[in-house]
Formats: structure tokens, C-alpha cells, sequence
């Protein structure tokens, strides 16, 4: 744990030193990222706790802890696969370890500013919410920088192939989305025609 927050405030502090570091042998850990995912989850669930009132959107009823999980896990996952794949074929030097952990930390602005940013809420009133929506892309925009930065670092890329990697790893991602949901439905059709035809011998004997 102490050496995760290390690379966390290093990640904060000196972002480029941060990706060229994690290149070398035996820096980084897989379980640094799952850390770091694991404090991002846990910050998204505290900052929904700690919403004022008057900010509140959801119900607590309408919260779903798997829900929140999963839309944190695949979008990170799926980067991760789509990055290191788009930039493999096109000549960028990372490996999948350095990209899996470092597209985790680069959700470290995230995990520092989301609860005390939401924590503000108890605070302002309804109608000063441009404050509050500033901070929060403020850690969104800090994240996505990192993204970038480590793009470009990992993978030893100019400037425009980090845009145009970057691009081709968002449409990696709906490639990747879209493929898992065509095979989430069938196999809910073949599960649900399997138990259909299961009910139907039983009937019959």
C-alpha cells in the first residue's frame, strides 16, 4: 500500500517521471492498479453518500453499488485492452502491464478531489452549482491529461499520433463495447430457448 501511494503522488506531482519510471523492471505491480481502481470505487460511493440535498439526483433506493462498479471497471478495462492493442500494431512500445496500471493512475485526481469537490454541496446553494461542476471536470479533465500523457510516454509517440491513437482507442472501445453486448444478447437467447426447451421435455414426459 505505501509504495501505491507513492506512485500516486508521484503520478500527481511529476506525471511524465511517473510513465517513464513505471517502464522499468519490477516499478510497477498489477495490484497497484486494483488499489487504485478499488479507491476510485470507494470515492464515487462516499462522494454519492455525501451529496447535499439540494444536489441529491438519485433516490438512495436508485443506487447500485454493482452499477457504479461496472461503470468505472469496463470503461478503464476496455481502455486498457483498446490503448496497448491500437498502439501495438502501430509501433508504440508499451506493454499491456505498463498500460493496464497506467491508465489506473491516471484516475488518481479523481480519487483525491471527488469527495471534498462533493463535500461543497453542503455547502452552496442549488443555484452556485457552476462551482461544484467546475471542480468536478476540473478532476475529469486532470485524469484525461494523464491519459494522454501516458500515451505519449509509454509508447514513445509524437504529439499528433497521441490524438490519433487516442482516437482510434475510443472507437477500439465501441468496437469492443458493442461485440459484448451482440454476445451478452445471445447468450441470453440461447440460455433462455435452452431453458424454454428444458421446461417443454418436462411437460411432455
Amino acid at each position: 500500500m505505501i509504495q501505491t501511494f507513492q506512485l500516486m503522488k508521484q503520478v500527481l506531482t511529476h506525471p511524465f517521471n511517473f510513465y517513464n519510471d513505471i517502464q522499468e523492471p519490477k516499478k510497477i505491480r498489477w495490484i497497484d492498479a486494483i488499489i487504485v481502481i478499488v479507491l476510485a470505487f470507494l470515492a464515487k460511493m462516499i462522494s454519492i453518500v455525501v451529496t447535499g440535498y439540494a444536489f441529491q439526483t438519485r433516490e438512495a433506493y436508485e443506487v447500485s453499488y454493482m452499477q457504479e462498479l461496472v461503470w468505472l471497471v469496463v470503461p478503464w478495462l476496455t481502455w486498457s485492452i483498446a490503448n496497448w492493442g491500437v498502439s501495438a500494431i502501430l509501433d508504440g512500445e508499451g506493454k499491456f502491464k505498463e498500460v493496464f496500471v497506467g491508465s489506473a493512475f491516471a484516475l488518481v485526481p479523481y480519487v483525491i478531489m471527488i469527495v471534498p469537490v462533493t463535500l461543497l454541496t453542503n455547502l452552496l446553494a442549488l443555484d452556485e452549482n457552476s462551482i461544484y461542476s467546475f471542480l468536478v471536470n476540473v478532476a475529469i479533465y486532470w485524469s484525461a491529461w494523464l491519459l494522454l500523457i501516458k500515451v505519449k510516454v509509454l509508447h514513445d509517440f509524437e504529439p499528433w499520433k497521441v490524438i490519433w491513437i487516442t482516437i482510434l482507442s475510443i472507437i477500439g472501445i465501441a468496437i469492443i463495447w458493442f461485440i459484448g453486448i451482440l454476445l451478452f444478447g445471445l447468450m441470453n437467447q440461447l440460455i433462455n430457448f435452452l431453458t424454454e426447451l428444458w421446461q417443454e421435455l418436462n411437460f411432455r414426459r
